[in-house]
C-alpha cells in the first residue's frame, strides 16, 4: 500500500498532496481555464492530471510521457483543496 503523501500549503494548511502539469498551476492564478485531464484507469480521488495542450502532446507520442510532451509538462504539486478548486476551474460540471 503506498503511503500518504502531505503538502502544507499557505492558504489551506497541511493537505493531501497531489501533482498537476504546470498550465493546471498556472490556471489557478490567472482563472482561465485549460482544461482538465486524468488517467482513465485513475482510481483515487485526486489522480495526476494535466492540461488540454499537454493532452494534445502526449496524444503526439502514443500516449506516453516522453520528449516534447514531458518536458511541457512540469509537473507542480498542489494541496488537496487547490487540487479541487483547479478541477472546478478547469473542468466545470
Amino acid at each position: 500500500m503506498e503511503k500518504s503523501r502531505s503538502a502544507q500549503c499557505d492558504q489551506h494548511g497541511l493537505q493531501p498532496a497531489t501533482f498537476v502539469c504546470q498550465h493546471i498551476a498556472a490556471s489557478l492564478v490567472s482563472r482561465k481555464p485549460v482544461g482538465f485531464f486524468w488517467p482513465a484507469e485513475a482510481t483515487e480521488e485526486r489522480p495526476d492530471a494535466w492540461c488540454f495542450a499537454c493532452n494534445e502532446r502526449v496524444k503526439l507520442t502514443g500516449g506516453e510521457w516522453a520528449g516534447e510532451a514531458e518536458a511541457s509538462l512540469g509537473v507542480r504539486l498542489l494541496c488537496g483543496a487547490c487540487y479541487d478548486d483547479a478541477r472546478a476551474l478547469n473542468f466545470p460540471r
